[in-house]
């Protein structure tokens, strides 16, 4: 264990001896678009290491199509302590306004290893910043959210990028609320000077939201123009909980079971799992984790499968549970502590429904009693109307018989 520590340690310096001593100067390159459409640039390549290697040269990012290389290869020998790599820019008539990237690629050409060897390639950027020009009119903004316990706000920060002041800038914003009504939420005007900034705020009360993401629509207008950004926003937290699991299992045997989970959240949780640890008498004698299920939101998913208790004998066992599920950007945990008897089998007879049923009928009796409920007041009904029918006929007999 020690000697890969040591080996491991080894191809990192050598790792770092390699970035360090090889590199690209400078690191990026600026072109202003007001001073021209074409330009001849260049940068270097530095192998102060005194290694022999062979680089390929390639061109990505949004304004690639417009930087041609002088050449897309080149081989440096030992007592090689530098190359030039020359580019020319040609930019088109328009091109957006602000900050447009491409990125220049050196990247070491792989040798063939011999198998087992660790090896590595050097790879380094020279960052080619094109800047538009701003039209006189010309705001950038951005959306964030800050929620406590009674309330969110909306916050629209908008920069001044034109050439001229402003004289009225505001941000409307759009989102639907846990009913799925529209809200439509408008900050005050102000003025906005050019090259400065502002916030732009405006608040909703917390509870109408459930926990749950959100789409907003930030929609600013400036003048006579517009700009819309969307953000989701996100409330609270994901949480999946347990709504059901038996209370009763038979004790000395393999047991059916069946657990209900329930997500909190608005949006689809996926790969929902549980891991149980079973306790008794403070100690804990068995653990397994249940399948993973997907969980739309606002809705619950059932996991049937089985307990095995053939070695576990009546009493009073505690199950600790703790619910697995991805939380925005993390695997998280929701813990439970739930109580379940296992039983003999001549009590396991007397218990009956409770034993084998109860997760279904805890779900669905108050659906089947208000059914069944519709149905005899409409027989009742029925059976009043025959009735009262009859009764007319029996006492208008006299003017129906004739």
């Amino acid at each position: 264990m020690k000697q890969k520590v040591i080996v491991w340690i080894i191809v990192f310096l050598c790792l770092v001896s390699i970035a360090t001593a090889t590199g690209i100067r400078p690191a990026k390159t600026t072109i202003a678009f007001d001073e021209g459409r074409d330009y001849s640039k260049e940068f270097w390549i530095v192998n102060n290491d005194a290694r022999q290697f062979v680089v390929d040269i390639i061109v990505e990012g949004e304004m690639a199509e417009f930087i041609t290389l002088e050449k897309d290869t080149i081989a440096f020998r030992d007592d090689k302590e530098a190359d030039v790599v020359k580019f020319e820019v040609h930019l088109p008539e328009e091109v957006p306004p602000g900050t447009s990237t491409a990125n220049i690629i050196v990247q070491e050409k792989r040798g063939d290893k011999e198998p087992g060897v660790i090896s590595s390639v050097i790879v380094l950027k020279h960052k080619v910043i094109i800047e538009g020009p701003y039209p006189d009119k010309y705001v950038v903004a951005t959306v964030n959210f800050q929620e406590t316990t009674n309330s969110i706000k909306f916050v629209s920060e908008v920069e001044n990028l034109g050439k001229k002041d402003i004289s009225e800038v505001k941000t409307t914003f759009y989102v639907n609320d846990k009913e799925q009504k529209e809200q439509q939420l408008e900050t005050e005007s102000t003025s906005l000077p050019t090259k400065e900034k502002t916030l732009l705020t405006v608040e909703m009360e917390r509870n109408a939201f459930d926990d749950g993401e959100y789409q907003v629509s930030a929609v600013t207008s400036y003048d006579d123009q517009t700009v819309e950004l969307y953000k989701n926003l996100i409330v609270g937290k994901p949480e999946v909980d347990i709504t059901y699991f038996n209370k009763y299992f038979v004790a000395n045997k393999i047991n059916p079971y069946s657990m209900e989970l329930l997500n909190q959240w608005n949006q689809l949780i996926k790969n929902v799992f549980v891991d149980v640890d079973v306790i008794k008498d403070q100690q804990k004698i068995d653990e397994f984790r249940t399948k993973s299920v997907d969980i739309e939101g606002e809705m619950t998913a059932r996991i049937n499968d089985y307990l095995d208790a053939k070695d576990k004998g009546p009493g009073t066992y505690t199950f600790e549970m703790a619910v697995n599920f991805w939380n925005l950007v993390r695997m998280d945990q929701k813990k439970f502590t739930i109580q379940s008897e296992l039983v003999s089998e001549n009590d396991a007879d007397n218990l009956g429904q409770a034993l084998t049923g109860n997760a279904v009928a805890s779900t669905d009796s108050s659906g089947t009693g208000a059914m069944v409920w519709v149905l005899m007041v409409i027989i009742g009904l029925l059976l009043a109307g025959i009735g009262v029918y009859v009764g007319y006929r029996y006492k208008h007999k006299d003017e129906y018989d004739s």
